[in-house]
């Protein structure tokens, strides 16, 4: 067996080392005690390596990690689960360790790249069952998603890490030629379980009577992700680990305060006052994304309700007060958008995720000039089986994914309708019916946009986001709509303005 996998390493090494790009630059760097010796006969059966761009910077871990699963191919990415490795192969000096570490890199998150220094590798395991075309797939997935020329996309988006000053005169001359208007209001009461749309809904802290009310300089949807559910380890439960919570409907009553959940796997109907006397003594405090949260957490009752529904013990916590840690190092170059200047309660980058119904059409396009092909392909193949299945039905069962795309599946706050495809990407600021945003830049997509609920099951494809990463990916990320930052302009105080409503005019200022 040792026999087997070290040729199949021997093999990978070679095809790899091989790689060039255009301009001749070699497109894989490996690691190990003999990265170049592909001769050697104690090479093991793991390959340890990273990918550069034709310019020579790198392709993140997480990147090709992602990309890979939508092929088929698990890999394993990171820092070798060995820290003092991880430092002397990727060049790491101690102040980088440090600085990565005040960046709040921590293991398992998309923070790759940072300071043009990768923060891990991607190591291919061969075992005995692995075949040379296990090898060879993995070359032509290298070859086809990292060596090609980057997209019209790619070369006009820029990724703003910082907002710009949000202009509160001036917008109405400079309105695109085809209106927009806001569509949907969606709230998410609970990190990674379903939201609830409404018609108009207030932004933090705003008197719900509309008499005038001081906000903070910044502010979100009022009870947006301000609950999550973590496990007795502490872990932060998400849809990626748990599907289950895909199936946990909320809806908040503002004039009763009360937040009301059901599940499937619960018989009854879970009722939380807002003002809750639920609450167990003292508050507590943990970090996520290096954000400090001081969190209420609730009596055992409450907690078993939610434990039946994801079919594990848990329990759930209220978001009181956060607090952004920042770093020594300042600099935020590693290109990430999270908002560090507002409450974003446990959101995972911004206060607003903004996603356009004209992009998602677009989208929706090219899934069914794909699904077209693959349907076509189908039944060429199996004749006999698409006489007996209706046409979705057979495309469905071909590609493996439903063919259309509904905006809620990307998780959106607000969604808009009008204008041009992907103009938002171009969006520095926005005002929505008297409201305005700054605009973060583009929202990083993941694995949760292939999740969808069909007959009260969970289930996942590959769609849309092996779609998005063949014409949306900027420099390791797939993006996707993009995310707003609450701009109160000159106005300190606000009034009844300060909600949001379904039909609120959008004007954009890309300038």
């Amino acid at each position: 067996m040792c026999w087997h996998t070290m040729s199949l390493t021997k093999f990978l090494k070679r095809k790899l080392l091989a790689l060039r790009h255009e301009n001749g630059e070699s497109v894989c760097t490996l690691y190990g005690n003999c990265p170049l010796k592909v001769s050697s006969h104690d090479s093991g059966s793991i390959v340890s390596f990273n990918l550069k761009r034709p310019d020579g910077s790198w392709f993140g871990h997480r990147e090709v990690e992602k990309l890979a699963s939508l092929y088929g191919i698990q890999l394993r990415t990171g820092c070798f689960c060995n820290p003092g490795a991880c430092a002397k192969y990727l060049g790491l000096s101690h102040s980088d360790l440090l600085s990565n570490l005040e960046a709040g890199h921590v293991c398992w998150d998309d923070n790759d790249v940072i300071n043009g220094k990768p923060t891990g590798a991607v190591r291919v395991s061969f075992g005995y069952m692995s075949t040379y075309e296990d090898a060879k797939k993995f070359i032509d997935f290298i070859r086809s998603s990292f060596i090609s020329m980057p997209s019209e996309f790619e070369k006009r988006y820029l990724l703003r890490s910082k907002s710009i000053p949000c202009p509160t005169e001036g917008f109405e001359d400079r309105l695109p030629s085809s209106a927009c208007h806001l569509k949907s209001i969606t709230i998410y009461p609970i990190k990674s379980c379903a939201g609830f749309s409404v018609n108009s809904w207030p932004l933090s802290n705003t008197d719900l009577k509309g008499l005038f009310t001081i906000l903070p300089v910044n502010a979100g949807l009022q009870y947006d992700r301000e609950w999550l559910l973590k496990s007795l380890t502490g872990e932060i439960l998400t849809q990626k680990k748990v599907p289950e919570m895909f199936l946990i409907k909320t809806f908040i009553n503002l004039n009763q305060q009360i937040l009301s959940v059901e599940s499937p796997y619960c018989k009854r109907k879970l009722q939380i006052k807002l003002d809750s006397d639920s609450y167990l003594p003292g508050k507590e405090e943990f970090y996520l994304q290096n954000q400090r949260y001081e969190v209420q957490c609730y009596e055992n009752e409450i907690n078993q309700w939610f434990s039946d529904a994801v079919g594990q013990p848990c329990s759930l916590v209220r978001c009181c007060q956060s607090e952004y840690c920042f770093s020594l190092n300042k600099n935020r170059s590693m290109g990430m958008c999270r908002d560090v200047n507002s409450k974003v309660n446990f959101a995972n980058e911004a206060q607003f995720l903004l996603i356009s119904e004209e992009s998602v059409s677009d989208l929706n396009n090219r899934l069914c000039s794909i699904f077209s092909v693959s349907f076509h392909m189908f039944r060429k193949s199996y004749p006999g089986m698409s006489k007996c299945v209706p046409d979705t039905e057979t495309q469905k069962l071909s590609c493996g994914a439903p063919p259309n795309v509904n905006p809620m599946r990307f998780r959106p706050n607000l969604v808009i309708s009008g204008g041009e495809p992907y103009a938002e990407d171009g969006w520095r600021n926005l005002r929505i019916g008297n409201t305005y945003f700054s605009s973060l830049g583009g929202c990083n997509r993941c694995q949760m946009i292939n999740f969808y609920q069909q007959t009260g099951q969970v289930k996942k494809t590959n769609e849309p986001l092996a779609t998005l990463a063949s014409y949306r990916r900027v420099k390791g990320k797939i993006l996707f709509g993009i995310l707003l930052r609450y701009d109160p302009g000159n106005k300190a105080r606000l009034d009844t303005n300060s909600w949001l409503k379904v039909g609120d005019e959008v004007h954009p200022n890309s300038e």
